[in-house]
Order: C-alpha cells, then structure tokens, then sequence
C-alpha cells in the first residue's frame, strides 16, 4: 500500500518562514529556514493526524498528484512546494 503524501507549501516571511497544507486545514508551523519550516511541518501533520485520530474522526485522503499541482497555481517569489509522506501509520479515510 502505498503511503500518502501531503502538499505542504512553504512560504517566506519577514522572520523565516511559514508552512501549511491546502489538505489538512489548519495545520500550520512556521521557521527560520526552509529545511527547518519542513521538519516543524512533518512534525505538526504528524501531530495533527495523531489528535484526529484520537478523537474518532477522519484522517483527510491527500489530493492526488494531479490536483494538487493543478490547485498550486500563483505562488508569490521564493515559495517552496514539498510532500510529507504520513509515516503515522493511520490511514486516510473518506468522509
């Protein structure tokens, strides 16, 4: 079985960067670098998923490959786009 992999789009700011994913609403962490912004997002999906799953609800399914390069569109000057494979072991269910 393959293990799903979630968009993360990496943004600058004036202090670092900021991190989110269109497919896990609200899950958000921000950074000093980018390799930093994507080890605090691995970290905050992986906690993210963990809370869900403890509380019975679903865990979302990541868009497919095509959609979620489709749906990255505009992205401002110095924005960085990567995935985060979900090695939390829970699998992702429609709603």
């Amino acid at each position: 079985m393959e293990t799903p992999e979630y968009l993360i789009i990496i943004e600058p700011t004036k202090t670092g960067f900021s991190a989110y994913s269109p497919d896990l609403q609200g899950c958000i962490t921000v950074g000093e670098t980018v390799e930093q912004t994507r080890e605090n997002m691995e970290e905050a999906i992986e906690l993210y998923l963990e809370e869900l799953a403890e509380s019975g609800e679903n865990i979302p399914v990541p868009r497919k490959l095509k959609d979620q390069v489709n749906m990255i569109g505009d992205l401002q000057s110095g924005t960085f786009i990567a995935f985060i494979p979900n090695h939390v072991g829970f699998h992702a269910k429609s709603a």
